[in-house]
């Protein structure tokens, strides 16, 4: 019976442990301005994100393409 129900509370942590992770918005957009440590930035459609939002920003750097 005790692994039984060491076995469902632990699924159950992950199943709630994973739709937390796919609940995370996705936006993405070009900068457009920055002033000091201010950043202006166009997205591109609909983004959940609010004024005070916190946000974690990752740089996509564009591939080089090399031509003969």
């Amino acid at each position: 019976m005790r692994k039984k129900i060491t076995s469902l509370t632990i699924a159950l942590l992950f199943t709630l442990g994973m739709s937390g992770v796919s609940l995370a918005a996705h936006c993405k957009g070009q900068v457009v301005k920055m002033e000091g440590k201010e950043m202006v930035v166009k997205i591109k459609g609909k983004c959940k994100a609010k004024v005070g939002d916190n946000v974690k920003i990752k740089i996509k750097k564009a591939a080089a393409v090399e031509g003969c």
